[in-house]
């Protein structure tokens, strides 16, 4: 594994890191991007581990004691998210892209909601958009979570006590999300292992971050997420995921994302996804 990154650890071990922020980006040589996401915020008081996929040529540093840089000549999301769950440091860590911008007081929010729920492993909490609307449709209230309630859970609303998750050794799936085979629900994977596992998984209902308004997991009607949740879905349900691709095909054409001339495509895609998958299945049992 270490052939495959360049590491900048600038923290001892004896530091105890309450809250650390775990970013992934790609291909940078300079930490001006942390600029933009920390504008609300004072980052000397924010531990920040990033993880960045890149090339031998394009190395990023950090001379900060409270930034750790790995630099992964690696691709794929998911594989940039278990990096640094290898090398995380923090009680609790917040998952991170290098897109969104932090609420002023996201800290006190984070290891408040916390302290309030010590019997959770895992806290999902509100993302705006930079609009300051809601991201998406949220909860008015806060609760505990259930494997339907997790299904729009996105990245960068999770944080988690990271001592549990690596107890249960509980990872991203590499064969899902940005990078990988099947490009999407990585961070539903995810949490679900969390409840599988039988831990308490709440949800906040506080913002701490504000995103684009464009998000790569919104688009309900490409070939990509259709080929992608076909997979996903026959990873659960195996051959009730046919019939659910009938049902969302028709959902697309019923609210105008597709029209009924793309269902044959879109069906073929779907097949395509549930058959790489079982190919992929067989590919692990041997």
């Amino acid at each position: 594994m270490f052939s495959n990154i360049n590491v900048s650890m600038n923290i001892t071990e004896k530091t105890v890191i309450p809250l650390e922020i775990l970013v992934a980006t790609m291909n940078r040589s300079s930490l001006d991007f942390l600029d933009d996401m920390f504008k609300n915020v004072d980052i000397s008081e924010c531990h920040i581990l990033i993880v960045n996929q890149t090339t031998h040529q394009v190395l990023l540093k950090s001379l900060k004691q409270n930034i750790r840089i790995i630099n992964s000549f690696e691709k794929g999301l998911s594989k940039s998210r278990n990096l640094a769950l290898q090398n995380a440091k923090g009680e609790i860590v917040l998952i991170s892209d290098d897109d969104v911008i932090f609420e002023y007081d996201f800290l006190n929010i984070i290891l408040k909601a916390f302290h309030k729920k010590p019997d959770a492993a895992l806290i999902t909490f509100i993302a705006k958009n930079f609009e300051g609307m809601l991201y998406r449709n949220y909860q008015s209230y806060s609760h505990l979570h259930t494997l339907s309630s997790i299904k729009c859970v996105i990245s960068w609303e999770i944080a988690f006590r990271l001592e549990n998750i690596q107890r249960l050794n509980i990872i991203f799936d590499e064969n899902f999300g940005l990078g990988g085979q099947f490009t999407t629900a990585e961070e539903y994977l995810f949490v679900r292992d969390v409840l599988i596992h039988g831990k308490t998984c709440w949800f906040e209902n506080a913002a701490i971050v504000s995103h684009p308004v464009f998000n790569s997991g919104q688009e309900a009607e490409s070939d990509r997420i259709i080929y992608a949740r076909a997979a996903l879905h026959y990873k659960f349900y195996k051959q009730l995921a046919y019939l659910w691709l009938i049902k969302y095909l028709f959902f697309l054409v019923r609210h105008k994302y597709i029209q009924i001339s793309d269902f044959k495509h879109k069906w073929s895609l779907g097949i395509k996804g549930i058959k790489d998958y079982q190919v992929l299945l067989n590919k692990l049992a041997t």
